[in-house]
């Protein structure tokens, strides 16, 4: 799963907690893991899973690294790019992205090659017009060693997995040395790692209310928007696009003024016209003769001039989008 986050307006030293907390808020699981990739003014593209599946999954195959930390195998292939989409070909499945001013907006996973309406959704969910699916980029078999979004002078926040077998007797030998270590610790060392631990997290926690809200806030308009994509998935007929043009079409006299437009189904529409000398009979003929519209009726509204004209909008009219 992939958020975005803006930590340009959050000190150094608190951008990562403020990506912990974007984390936190979003997932749909408490045990949500990430990696990040940086930008130089401080925004983040972060790509977050559940540890419980993880664990699972490496179960299932059969894996045992219960100390092991893991980073998206995202952050290790391709390339940066200024902006444009792309769709990799990764270890298992291909991943679709789209890239604005540098940085990763968009991220999506999909089993195989997505069908032209699942890309299409992807694009249109991130302001972009809709175009094919580009062919699948192959990555190279061995990933680099460093993340191309990570920022300079910081440590990888995890270890690939296609690594941890060669890995494994050093990674012994090294646990061994650190329990050794941290045997010898003083007491007060050991306690004030655990202070440290616990301000770190309480600073999570005590970001500015204002940052609070703009989170919330995106996570709304993300429900919004998933919202509308979805009815406007199970939305039949002309689109509102193509049902204003041909009204417009159906009234080309300029005494004539749109007073009111009222849309109360899907299929019905109702306008309120203002007209001194409109023939309701002759708007009735015109608009029956249209593709659009049928059941054309028509009141007169006292000696106002206004008609209201109500027609069923036809569902068998392809949109002009």
């Amino acid at each position: 799963m992939f958020i975005t986050v803006d930590g340009s307006n959050a000190p150094e030293k608190h951008r990562d907690a403020l990506v912990s907390l974007a984390v936190r808020r979003a997932a749909p699981f408490s045990d949500a893991d990430f990696g990040v990739a940086w930008q130089a003014d401080g925004r983040a593209s972060a790509w977050y899973w559940s540890r419980s599946r993880i664990a699972d999954l490496l179960a299932e195959r059969r894996i045992s690294a219960p100390r092991i930390q893991f980073a998206p195998e995202a952050l290790y292939a391709g390339e940066p790019r200024s902006d444009g989409t792309e769709l990799l070909t990764m270890h298992e499945g291909v991943e679709g992205r789209v890239w604005r001013n540098g940085a990763v907006v968009g991220s999506r996973w999909w089993p195989a090659e997505p069908a032209p309406k699942d890309w299409h959704t992807f694009l249109r969910s991130h302001g972009l017009s809709a175009n094919d699916p580009p062919a699948a980029t192959p990555t190279v078999d061995i990933l680099p060693r460093r993340p191309w979004g990570g920022r300079p002078g910081r440590m990888e926040r995890g270890v690939r997995l296609s690594t941890v077998d060669a890995y494994r007797p050093a990674a012994a030998l090294g646990l061994a040395a650190v329990i050794l270590l941290v045997a010898s610790f003083q007491t007060g060392s050991i306690v004030r790692s655990h202070v440290e631990a616990w301000q770190s997290a309480r600073a999570a926690e005590d970001l500015d209310e204002p940052l609070k809200r703009i989170l919330n806030a995106r996570e709304t308009a993300d429900r919004n928007v998933a919202e509308l994509e979805r009815l406007l998935d199970l939305r039949q007929g002309p689109s509102v696009l193509t049902v204003m043009a041909e009204v417009g079409r159906l009234l080309p006299r300029r005494d004539i003024q749109l007073r009111h437009w009222n849309q109360p189904t899907p299929d019905q529409l109702e306008l309120t016209l203002s007209a001194a000398d409109a023939d309701p009979q002759q708007i009735v003929e015109t608009w029956e003769a249209s593709t659009v519209f049928d059941n054309v009726t028509t009141d007169v509204v006292g000696r106002s001039g206004e008609i209201i004209v109500r027609a069923r909008i036809a569902a068998d009219v392809e949109s002009g989008e």
